[in-house]
């Protein structure tokens, strides 16, 4: 029970400082079954921690065990490497060939940027199949918007205060 503390703020308590060595006086007046009893206990609340520690560290660990099953085979590995990675190996595979759109077929110098011409990005049959699929655009919500808004100031009251000046009287 002897224990030597870290003394911050001053040094200890006012105590301490009123009667030095206080604890280890008190110590030494303790019956020996007192003695014992703090030392079991301290040394019991220690080792119940230890044991505690044990029990969650067996029960984590067979889980640990059961993980490993989780772990994706390499019999179902997808053998493939990023194109960044191919073209700086040199071992990049264009593919077969595919024609794109205006005449591309997906090979370096043969491609086109759709979105050169940001007017029309979407070929005429692409835009009229995506028009069926518009619901509200932005403009029609606005005018309901403002629509709701005249309608809730037209039809609402609001106080009219009118401040009348009193003629005085002279």
């Amino acid at each position: 029970m002897l224990r030597s503390g870290v003394t911050r703020a001053g040094g200890g308590g006012i105590i301490d400082k009123m009667i030095p060595g206080y604890q280890d006086k008190i110590w030494a007046a303790l019956p020996k079954g007192v003695k014992e009893y703090r030392v079991k206990a301290e040394n019991d609340a220690f080792e119940s921690g230890i044991k505690q520690h044990k029990k969650w560290q067996g029960m984590l660990l067979s889980w640990k065990e059961t993980e490993k099953g989780f772990a994706p085979s390499q019999k179902y590995r997808k053998p493939a490497v990023d194109w960044r990675r191919q073209m700086e190996r040199g071992t990049m595979h264009y593919g077969r060939w595919y024609e794109g759109p205006a005449g591309s077929d997906y090979t370096p110098g043969k491609t086109t940027d759709r979105l050169d011409n940001v007017r029309a990005p979407f070929s005429d049959a692409e835009w009229e199949e995506r028009k069926e699929y518009r619901s509200w655009d932005i403009m029609k919500l606005g005018y309901a918007g403002l629509a709701l808004f005249l309608a809730y100031r037209v039809t609402n009251e609001w106080p009219v205060v009118w401040c009348e000046e009193q003629k005085q009287e002279e």
